[in-house]
């Protein structure tokens, strides 16, 4: 039977970015993106940006939402940059206006005023995420458990929260992989959504039963006793 990688991507606040419509206005999506996560993988392997093998892209990804997230706001400011004339030409056409009679207003004579980023970012949110791809499983698996560039949730300053990386299983694994309840806490069983990745990052998710368990240290012993195997036991 094939063999699977499994992570769980969780923590305060997680970002993966949609395709900016402007350099300073970018929005997350509901969840990891194909090319977010098959940079992680990449990462942890030491390839740098745009660098990395073909089999990279071939990974096929399977996404569990375990808890749905939360989408916050975060407003930035940004002092005067080289391409403020770009952007603001930009966000002028982009609301119908005549880019030309657009000047950066200036706080001071002679000084670009301070530009406001906006960014979404998902707050609260956990994910499974189960990496299948015949003959790389070793190389998935040492990208998540002993990564070269550290794993981080679409953004440096987000670091995933423990457990990250579960182990490698059979491809059924997924399905056998409890849940915790946030609303019914004494149901022995779930539903979840679940994203296949391989038919592109716009894909609907379809709704799973999954076993429940009452809270997270008896999640933690049903993922032990599942008996993933580590990345210092393959082999």
């Amino acid at each position: 039977m094939t063999s699977s990688v499994y992570i769980r991507l969780a923590g305060p606040l997680q970002s993966w970015a949609k395709p900016a419509v402007s350099g300073n206005y970018v929005n997350t999506a509901e969840i990891p993106t194909v090319t977010a996560l098959q940079g992680l993988i990449a990462g942890g392997l030491g390839y740098t940006r745009g660098n990395w093998p073909e089999w990279i892209s071939e990974i096929d990804f399977i996404i569990r939402e375990e808890r749905r997230p939360i989408f916050v706001d975060d407003f930035q400011t940004i002092g005067s940059r080289e391409d403020e004339k770009v952007f603001r030409h930009r966000l002028a056409l982009m609301q119908g206006l005549n880019s030309k009679a657009i000047n950066p207003p200036t706080h001071k004579p002679g000084v670009a005023a301070t530009t406001i980023a906006k960014r979404t970012y998902l707050a609260d949110s956990e994910f499974i995420v189960q990496m299948t791809l015949e003959g790389h499983t070793e190389e998935i698996d040492r990208a998540v458990s002993s990564p070269v560039f550290v794993n981080y949730l679409g953004r440096k300053a987000f670091t995933p929260s423990f457990p990250y990386y579960l182990g490698v299983g059979d491809s059924e694994g997924l399905s056998r992989i409890p849940t915790v309840p946030h609303k019914d806490r004494d149901a022995k069983k779930a539903t979840v959504l679940q994203y296949f990745l391989g038919m592109g990052d716009d894909v609907r998710p379809t709704r799973v039963s999954v076993p429940a368990v009452d809270g997270r240290a008896q999640w933690l012993e049903s993922v032990k006793a599942l008996g993933f195997k580590r990345h210092s036991t393959l082999g």
